[in-house]
């Protein structure tokens, strides 16, 4: 459920956003004529309804990671995922999961003590919204409950 902005400035920026990943794709699709691999991270805040806070919005900080290469792929993005867990001395599983964004059957949530994030490879739907002849491979941790379950 995404969070509206009140006194939005444009249509096309009148809602908050509720994870990064999009705005790396937009990138990748703004930047499609340069050379390949394309592989970018971003941080940055998302925010999601949450009747439990006094806001109603809960706030959080995720970091996203997309792989745009020729070979791009669930093995390959999972091998950042194993680095970056090793090296904040986390360990985690991967539960199979589906997502209308990725390509089903190469879908898993990320846990550490809870969820903390998705990974996969971008379905080729999506690929085609963002004009993009090139596979694609996520993830996206929530740096915030990472750090609530050390």
């Amino acid at each position: 459920k995404l969070v509206p902005l009140a006194n939005a400035l444009s249509k096309e920026f009148n809602v908050l956003r509720s994870w990064v990943t999009p705005s790396l794709m937009q990138i990748l699709e703004d930047n499609k004529h340069h050379e390949y691999p394309q592989n970018l991270f971003g941080l940055g805040r998302v925010f999601k309804k949450d009747e439990k806070e006094e806001t109603k919005v809960k706030e959080q900080v995720r970091l996203s990671i997309v792989l745009c290469e020729k070979d791009a792929n669930f093995t390959k993005i999972k091998q950042i995922l194993d680095a970056l867990t090793s090296a904040l001395g986390l360990t985690y599983s991967l539960d199979v999961t589906k997502h209308p964004s990725l390509i089903e059957g190469r879908t898993g949530w990320i846990k550490t003590k809870t969820k903390v994030g998705y990974i996969g490879e971008v379905h080729p739907l999506v690929l085609n919204n963002f004009k993009l002849e090139v596979p694609v491979s996520i993830l996206e941790l929530n740096l915030s409950e990472i750090y609530n379950d050390l």
